[in-house]
Parts: C-alpha cells; sequence; structure tokens
C-alpha cells in the first residue's frame, strides 16, 4: 500500500506555498498575542477561544486553497463574466439593505454565509479584466473593447468606493497594472485613470451635497473625508472642522505609532505588547503594528519580504506564462493581496489615512481570509502547468 505523502499533492509554484505557510505561522502567533484584549470583553480572558477559532479558519482557508489549485481554473472564466453582471446589483443591494459593521454596509448574507461584497467583487473584476485582456493578446486592440472595458472598471470601482474607498483605490490601482501589463495603449491607460478620479472625485462630492442637503451620510464619504482631513491636517470640506466631529486626533494611530517605538529593532518579545490592550482591532486593522512591538523592526522587515516575495513570483510567472489569460490573472490576483498588504502596513506606520485595510493572511478575519486563499489557490492553479525552475 502507497503511504500519502502531501508533499506529492502539492502542485504550482513550491514557492508560493512556502510563502502560505510561513504567512499563516506568523497569522498564529501574532492573533494569539493581540487578540487578548478582545478575549478579555468577550470570554472572561479566554484567548484560547480565539486562537481555535482562527487557526480552524487558516486550515479551512489552506484546504480551500488545496482544492482550487487542482482544478484548472483557466477554463471556468465563463463563470466569472456571468458573475460580472451581478456584481453591480450585489454593492447595491449591500448598500442598501446590507450588514453594518463598525458603521458600514460592508457585508452581506447569502443563505447564512455572510462575506464582504468587495472580496468577491475584487476576484471577478480582476478575472474577467485579465480575460478580456487575454483575448485579444495577438490582435490589435479596438477602441469599443478597451471603452467596454473601462467603462466596467469605472463603474465597479466607483461603486464600491461608497461603502469601501480605500478598496476601491486598491482594485482600481490593480487593474491599471494589469491593463498595463496586457499591453494596452498609453492613450486608453491616461483615459481610465481620468475616468477614475472624476468617478471618486464625484462620489465625495455627491457624498458631501447629500450630507448638507438633507443631513443623511452617502455609504462612507463623509468618514473618509474626515479621515483625509486628519492626515494631512486641513479643513478639505469648508465646514471649519479639521477631522469632522471627531477632530483631527487619531487615537487609533498614536496607539500604533507608541507600540512601533516601542518595537525598536529587535521587540519587546512575543505576548509583551501592552498597547494590544488599548488598540482597537488590534487584531485586525493594526495587526502589523502589535507585530513590530513584539518582533521589532526586524520582524516586520521579515514579513514585509514575505510579501515582497510573492510579488516576485507573480512577476516571475507572468514572464515564464504559456498561456496570456493564466499570466494576467496570476499577477492581477498577487497584486491584489500584495497592495492591500503595503497599504495596512504604510497605514499602521503612519504612512496613510486610517481605514479598515487588514494584512492579508495574517490578520484575524473569517470569510476575508477565504477569499484570499481562493485568490491563492488560483494562482496556484495556473503555475502547476507550467515548467518551474
Amino acid at each position: 500500500m502507497t503511504s500519502f505523502k502531501l508533499k506529492n499533492h502539492l502542485q504550482g509554484d513550491k514557492q508560493i506555498w512556502w510563502i502560505l505557510l510561513l504567512l499563516s505561522i506568523v497569522s498564529v502567533v501574532v492573533v494569539y498575542s493581540s487578540v487578548s484584549a478582545l478575549a478579555y470583553r468577550k470570554t472572561d480572558g479566554n484567548a484560547e477561544v480565539y486562537l481555535l477559532k482562527h487557526t480552524f479558519f487558516l486550515l479551512v482557508g489552506l484546504t480551500i486553497t488545496f482544492i482550487i489549485h487542482k482544478f484548472d481554473i483557466t477554463k471556468y472564466a465563463g463563470l466569472a463574466q456571468i458573475f460580472l453582471w451581478v456584481t453591480p446589483f450585489l454593492i447595491l443591494y449591500t448598500l442598501m439593505f446590507g450588514i453594518s459593521v463598525g458603521g458600514a454596509r460592508r457585508w452581506v448574507s447569502i443563505f447564512g454565509f455572510s462575506f464582504q461584497t468587495s472580496d468577491f467583487v475584487r476576484l471577478v473584476l480582476i478575472t474577467n479584466l485579465s480575460a478580456m485582456l487575454a483575448r485579444r493578446q495577438h490582435i490589435d486592440y479596438k477602441a469599443k473593447d478597451l471603452t467596454v472595458m473601462i467603462i466596467w472598471i469605472v463603474i465597479i470601482v466607483g461603486l464600491l468606493s461608497i461603502s469601501s474607498f480605500s478598496t476601491s483605490v486598491i482594485l482600481g490601482i490593480t487593474c491599471f497594472f494589469i491593463m498595463w501589463i496586457g499591453r494596452v495603449p498609453k492613450r486608453y491607460l491616461t483615459k481610465m485613470v481620468a475616468f477614475l478620479l472624476i468617478g471618486l472625485i464625484g462620489i465625495l462630492s455627491l457624498g458631501l451635497i447629500v450630507k448638507r442637503a438633507t443631513g443623511t451620510e452617502l455609504g462612507r464619504v463623509q468618514t473618509v473625508i474626515d479621515r483625509t482631513e486628519s492626515f494631512v491636517n486641513k479643513d478639505l470640506d469648508g465646514d471649519l472642522l479639521i477631522g469632522g466631529e471627531h477632530g483631527s486626533i487619531s487615537d487609533q494611530k498614536n496607539y500604533a505609532l507608541i507600540a512601533i517605538a516601542r518595537g525598536g529593532f529587535f521587540g519587546i518579545g512575543p505576548g509583551n505588547s501592552s498597547q494590544k490592550n488599548i488598540l482597537p482591532d488590534a487584531f485586525s486593522d493594526f495587526i502589523y503594528s502589535i507585530l513590530i512591538e513584539e518582533w521589532g523592526l526586524l520582524g516586520g522587515l521579515v514579513v514585509m519580504g514575505l510579501y515582497l516575495w510573492l510579488l516576485e513570483r507573480g512577476v516571475w510567472n507572468i514572464k515564464n506564462t504559456k498561456r496570456a489569460f493564466g499570466g494576467l490573472l496570476s499577477i492581477g490576483l498577487t497584486l491584489s493581496i500584495v497592495l492591500q498588504a503595503f497599504a495596512h502596513m504604510f497605514i499602521n506606520v503612519g504612512l496613510g489615512p486610517v481605514t479598515g485595510q487588514t494584512l492579508p493572511l495574517i490578520s484575524m478575519g473569517g470569510t476575508s481570509a477565504l477569499f484570499t486563499s481562493v485568490a491563492v489557490g488560483i494562482v496556484l492553479s495556473v503555475t502547476k502547468s507550467e515548467d518551474k525552475i
């Protein structure tokens, strides 16, 4: 009887498997430490409950990655095209009837399964954009084709910006790079950037008009403006208040910077963080600052290096792929994960306004981690058929 050896069943880019494993280990260690304050509020200090729950989701995510990578995902691009027509209505449904978490309607429940709409939308748009570009790699682009691509991007990114502005910006940048890598003429890239900027500024302006005319907030528009004001320390909307009603001082930002300062180069040791007890969402939105506090700048650089390693594999794979769709899809999903990671890290170290971006594959969070696992599984599915070094 032949014994089962897992390594013989892990196909695709082996280096990505190693990156996934290392990030998962970091996740378990840091989440266990950073979740203690939440545990005291919810379970009388029993942090093991959250550790077990988080580890369970990580194992489910790894299982999903393993299952997805066994299929030839490139054969199912047609399904993504169907989902593309659904995404605008799904976003609108979420804005009107979605589950409100932290004052934002970003979640929707379908058949008892709750997830962030943005996670699903991002996956669908990147897959469709990659497929549309791949079909035109060996023929001249037509103005009609490119116009259709740009319209879809502007509609989805614009609608998404109402409830999750930072995610929409990351998605827009990802789409730009996919089109650039797909050799789209520069004049169309310029047009896409212009339309996206006009659309995003238009959403922010509409939010201000609605707020002043009716007193009702349009999604998270006012929050985006207030947090941006706090970051640049300027009154941007003319209400004579920097940072809106909450003011220009961000406690989250200050606590995160204190955590980083305490960490120094080598850190104060696992489990010794003090800021995790007062920093809101230390286990998700600000987990990188807790990681640096406990593991130091050295630990922070190692984690950053893991994401850069993942990006390097995405670039390597597109250079060596035999199929245009697979290559564009691989680099698109990889870029999406890495850009989100760097957005999280920049915010934690004070280089950007406070947002709700988690650290992919490390922060505690169920469905978000599962959708990231699907994305990694798709990347591995693409790479398994290519010749590796």
